[in-house]
């Protein structure tokens, strides 16, 4: 749970591309972009734990996402670190495995499901999170030729909050010059911790126009009980619902080059995240034994930070490691420093399985 408040900023920023040969995505691209426009928010106080690489944590994404890959089996960690340079940095890890449960290929459609487990602590008090979540998915091609594919997913999750009030200061301890944390004070606190069940939803649809040109989109449920979160041993504060919704294009350009802009955009309470950007993807080794391909991107979230992305896929893994460069007005204190944050996703095959770039699914995830 993230406890400060979060400026952004949004610019968009387009790739060259020749408008002659992919005229619909420039039509595509700019009514997503004057959707981003209207709905442009101006503050975010984050309740959940978030990542700039939100495509790099399917299961953090949307449980739709679960099996959604092309391997059999999928591990996925992801790590960040924020706001080292101001205060006590918050940190967050993900640890994820999904696979295909029952795979009917002669009628198109297969059952997925995950497991994920995180861990998020913030600020001086470590208010820390650690939720142990199940999926589940089902997967459906929409037509013979599985290049138009509708995936469902149900996660249900366990929670443990906690605090440690020790480590917080209180009006009572200041001598006029300074806080002294051992002395007493009169607050009193009958929670430090506490545990609730959740249960979030999602839906994915994917459709490959062609061989060069992929469409995914997908929204996100997520806090569907509300379950409550009072420290004062009451029934008096719920966790708002989380709204995730987001938009991606694979565009081959040329064979070794893909371009793949992206959407993100989340809501939860009165307070809203708005990513835009971009990846270039450039196969370097196509072939299954040596596979090797190198990407970079920019990304920009609405009033907060430029995000710098690389990645690297090396055969059946994939890293990725982005910078949150701070452009918000807490750039005074962070000297545009804001987080660090790195993914790595491992795809396992059988070995009777022919790895190859192909229709079902996108190999985005």
């Amino acid at each position: 749970m993230r406890k400060t408040r979060i400026k952004y900023r949004i610019t968009a920023n387009f790739a060259n591309l020749q408008t002659k040969s992919y005229s619909p995505i420039f039509h595509f691209l700019a009514i997503i972009f004057a959707l981003a426009v209207f709905i442009s928010p101006n503050k975010l106080n984050a309740q959940d734990l978030h990542y700039s690489q939100y495509f790099n944590s399917p299961l953090n994404l949307n449980p739709a996402l679960t099996a959604y890959t092309q391997s059999n089996y999928r591990f996925a960690l992801n790590n960040r670190s924020q706001w080292a340079s101001v205060t006590v940095p918050y940190k967050s890890f993900s640890a994820s495995f999904d696979m295909k449960l029952i795979n009917r290929k002669k009628k198109g459609d297969f059952i997925g499901i995950g497991i994920i487990v995180n861990k998020d602590e913030a600020g001086d008090s470590k208010y820390g999170t650690t939720q142990a979540g199940l999926s589940l998915s089902w997967v459906k091609a929409l037509n013979k030729r599985k290049n138009n594919l509708l995936s469902f997913g149900i996660q249900g999750s366990y929670y443990q909050r906690s605090i440690d009030y020790t480590q917080l200061y209180f009006p009572e301890q200041w001598n006029g010059t300074s806080s002294n944390i051992g002395s007493s004070h009169s607050e009193h606190f009958t929670v430090n911790q506490f545990t609730f069940f959740d249960v979030s939803a999602g839906v994915h649809w994917f459709w490959a126009a062609s061989n060069k040109l992929k469409f995914n989109t997908g929204a996100s449920f997520w806090h569907l009980n509300k379950p409550n979160q009072s420290l004062m041993d009451d029934n008096t504060s719920n966790l708002d619902i989380k709204y995730q919704a987001y938009s991606t294009v694979e565009i081959t350009v040329d064979q070794p080059f893909n371009i793949i802009p992206t959407i993100y955009y989340a809501r939860q309470g009165p307070y809203q995240e708005f990513i835009f950007g971009g990846r270039l993807y450039h196969k370097i080794h196509q072939d299954r034994k040596r596979y090797f391909a190198l990407s970079t991107g920019a990304f920009l979230r609405n009033k907060d930070a430029i995000i710098l992305y690389l990645g690297m896929d090396y055969k059946n893994l994939k890293l990725g490691a982005t910078y949150d460069i701070n452009m918000s007005s807490l750039s005074v204190a962070s000297h545009y420093m804001g987080g660090m944050e790195v993914s790595l996703r491992w795809l396992i095959y059988k070995k009777r399985q022919i790895r190859k770039i192909g229709p079902t699914p996108c190999p985005i995830f």
